[in-house]
């Protein structure tokens, strides 16, 4: 991420795709730009389903049988519409400040969930495995990091937007929300997986008793962070996309500006009612976050690797041996990126053909 953001301050840039378009050309910006978009629009899918996932859990607990009203689709459906798609269509992310809040105490209560549920139950006789199977398995985990810590995509805009647009002060709001994201995390991952082991969902909420007040708060609070953080997948991915299309139409400085606000809304309205549609039709959360992590690893490695060796070659300051070792670093990188890119592909391919169900109890 420094390295997105030093790079970013060569043209003043605001966002991820326009810093490869500096350091790297037009060819890096339009691969950079189309994973970023396909990315965004696979993280806003995975939301919606978790939405769904979280509310069947709510339906179980409350009901006996089917109505319409808590069918998958509709829970889907009306949670969208009526409270993600509205804080859609804005310009700027700085109403996310306010919204963001609402989502920061969402994510504590899970993971307080998860330490609860753990000191609660108890659990004995886990089967835990503490190594791989197989070698090929660690490469098919990075993802999943990735998948977690992934915010590339969002930290130039959000470094744009940022009063104090200094590497200083955004080294410090980084480190201190990353120290805090690994802390969270540990707590969750280990109490989550002490607790059930190899039989662990992949959507953790559902492997807990949405009986208990405590979890069916949880359940609740997930659904608030979904929906407080799609906004800001959308921005990302829309202007991804605008930027290509604009780059392919050919539009001029004065018809890319004059236009923004018609190809906003068309731009937001086609990509909230597709992946809308997506969410519905897909059942299974663990395959669409291991084909994310698959993206983000090109956007995690591979392309801001490549604006260091950029930086490298530009920076005339830099001793020799300070070059050489970024463009080694670099060049590493790069090639970890692309195998876990691969290796990850091959292994989804596999698993839909094996596994096409959900991976929870529904009602409808």
């Amino acid at each position: 991420m420094i390295i997105l953001v030093y790079a970013s301050n060569y043209n003043k840039d605001n966002t991820y795709h326009d810093v490869l378009m500096s350091m790297c050309g037009k060819r890096a910006q339009q691969l950079a730009a189309s994973s970023i978009m396909l990315t965004c629009y696979g993280v806003c899918v995975a939301f919606l389903i978790i939405i769904g996932d979280q509310f069947d859990r709510i339906a179980i607990t409350l009901f006996d049988q089917c109505h319409w009203f808590i069918d998958r689709r509709f829970t889907i459906a009306i949670t969208a519409i009526v409270l993600i798609l509205p804080m859609c269509y804005f310009q700027r992310l700085d109403f996310l400040r306010y919204a963001g809040v609402l989502g920061v105490f969402a994510m504590l209560y899970v993971v307080f969930i998860n330490v609860y549920e753990y000191i609660k139950l108890r659990p004995e006789n886990v089967v835990v495995r503490t190594s791989p199977e197989k070698p090929i398995t660690f490469f098919a985990i990075i993802p999943v990091f990735t998948f977690a810590y992934q915010c590339h995509e969002i930290v130039i805009p959000v470094y744009s937007c940022m009063a104090d647009r200094t590497i200083k002060s955004f080294c410090k709001s980084t480190a201190l929300a990353l120290s805090l994201l690994f802390a969270l995390y540990c707590m969750a991952g280990t109490t989550g997986y002490l607790t059930f082991g190899v039989k662990i969902a992949p959507d953790i909420m559902q492997s807990y008793d949405s009986n208990d007040p405590v979890v069916l708060v949880g359940v609740v609070a997930l659904i608030v962070k979904m929906i407080t953080t799609y906004p800001s997948m959308i921005f990302c991915g829309r202007g991804a996309l605008d930027g290509l299309y604009a780059e392919f139409a050919r539009l001029s400085a004065e018809q890319f500006i004059t236009g923004e606000k018609k190809r906003r809304i068309i731009i937001t309205t086609v990509w909230f009612t597709t992946t809308l549609v997506l969410a519905i039709l897909t059942p299974n959360i663990g395959v669409v976050i291991e084909f994310l992590g698959s993206l983000a690893s090109a956007n995690v490695f591979v392309f801001p690797s490549l604006c260091l060796i950029a930086i490298a070659r530009r920076e005339q300051k830099l001793k020799r041996w300070i070059k050489n070792a970024f463009i080694t670093i670099a060049i590493i990188l790069i090639m970890a990126g692309a195998l876990t890119f691969c290796i990850v592909l091959y292994q989804i391919y596999f698993e839909l053909k094996a596994n096409a169900e959900p991976t929870h109890s529904v009602l409808c």
